[in-house]
């Protein structure tokens, strides 16, 4: 049974939301950053740890007591960055599986996107826009899936997701799906792709394999505020 995970972009978006979901689960979590100064809790089941998965340091002692890795990673939405994004997926998360087969785990889950699969999901108007923006943080996602199929030993989930929304959107929360969603389903909210990541690894949900969790768009904005983890 998994009691304590390795969270590693605990600081952004969606991590943020991760780490409180392991912790309402009832998980221990190490809150990985490369400054961990900037992990803002003092929940007793938080162990702040640094890492730099691009040069691997800190892997390793941050692997320490952990059953599963859970990876909110993801690159800054600039254009500089998306235009030549940093090797996060691929380089970085083979830094994080080397790490974990030396010590012994062989449970991951992470963040893909629906976009890795095809690039025809959503509305024109986005697909000439935003997908193209992001084509190459995509292929690198692509690549990472690749890779981690390559493993046959690692029980990996790459969680496909839709366009990322902040701001609360209507019900019902995403859905899993094994093969093409619906086609109005291209968007996916923070807080319930944080809740699926944890529920992956709580139920050894979707091994090997790279569900799309999405849910119909319904035309709300991003809100960028992040929430309060709370301390208990």
């Amino acid at each position: 049974m998994t009691k304590r995970i390795l969270l590693l972009g605990a600081t952004g978006g969606t991590g943020v939301l991760a780490m409180q979901a392991a912790l309402d689960a009832g998980f221990h979590v190490n809150a990985a950053a490369r400054d961990p100064g900037e992990i803002k809790t003092t929940a007793a089941k938080v162990r702040p740890v640094q890492v730099d998965v691009l040069g691997g340091d800190g892997l390793d002692d941050a692997l320490q007591d952990v059953d599963a890795v859970v990876s909110a990673l993801g690159v800054a939405n600039d254009p500089r960055t998306l235009i030549n994004p940093p090797p996060l997926y691929t380089d970085g998360h083979q830094n994080v599986i080397d790490a974990m087969e030396r010590a012994g785990i062989d449970r991951f889950v992470c963040i893909s996107a629906l976009w890795s699969r095809s690039n025809d999901y959503g509305p024109l108007w986005f697909r000439s826009g935003p997908v193209m923006a992001l084509t190459r943080v995509y292929s690198q996602m692509r690549s990472m899936e690749r890779m981690l199929n390559e493993h046959p030993t690692l029980k990996y989930t790459a969680v496909r997701a839709g366009y990322l929304q902040d701001a609360e959107v209507e019900p019902p929360p995403g859905q899993a799906h094994a093969d093409r969603p619906p086609e109005d389903h291209w968007v996916t909210r923070r807080a319930d792709l944080a809740r699926f990541l944890v529920e992956c690894v709580a139920e050894e949900k979707w091994l090997r394999a790279s569900p799309c969790y999405v849910q119909k768009a319904d035309g709300h904005v991003l809100d960028r505020k992040l929430p309060k983890i709370s301390t208990d």
